[in-house]
């Protein structure tokens, strides 16, 4: 497995990626409307008009996009980390989030926060992340609970 700064040309298989996750790994947590919504947000558009406002890698086996993490060059905070169904289990997200922390600290960042999903809290928690409170984003008229997780680093 490589890490690697994301390209304009990887975002189409990211969000083929990201749709995917979303409609296999996080349809035990949360409802289909709210899976639909969600899912129906992420385009290539989107992540284009970001990718000037943050730091983006994938994560590839061989040249096939495995997971993505992303942070704002402004903030102190985890904009997202998505593995591919696939591949969860394998390390892939263990190794994103120490590339993001990295480039948080070089960033002068001592303290980082993330909305999580449900599904994804235990892994902030076992990566040191503690949940600060319970949340929810309003994605097309549906409220998907979410977490809101800091950690300090050095």
């Amino acid at each position: 497995m490589k890490i690697r700064f994301a390209r304009d040309e990887d975002y189409a298989a990211i969000v083929r990626m990201h749709k995917q996750t979303i409609r296999n790994v996080n349809k035990n947590d949360y409802t289909p409307e709210e899976i639909k919504a969600w899912s129906g947000r992420t385009s290539v558009k989107r992540f284009r008009d970001s990718a000037h406002k943050c730091k983006r890698w994938v994560a590839l086996d061989g040249e096939k996009i495995i997971g993505f993490t992303d942070h704002p060059l402004d903030k102190c905070e985890i904009w997202g980390l998505y593995v591919h169904k696939d591949y969860i289990g394998q390390g892939v997200g263990n190794k994103l989030i120490k590339k993001v922390e990295q480039s948080l600290l070089k960033q002068g960042c001592k303290n980082i926060k993330v909305e999580s999903t449900i599904t994804a809290k235990k892994f902030y928690q076992k990566q040191g992340y503690q949940v600060k409170k319970k949340s929810f984003d309003l994605i097309e008229n549906q409220k998907v609970t979410t977490y809101i997780l800091a950690k300090k680093i050095k």
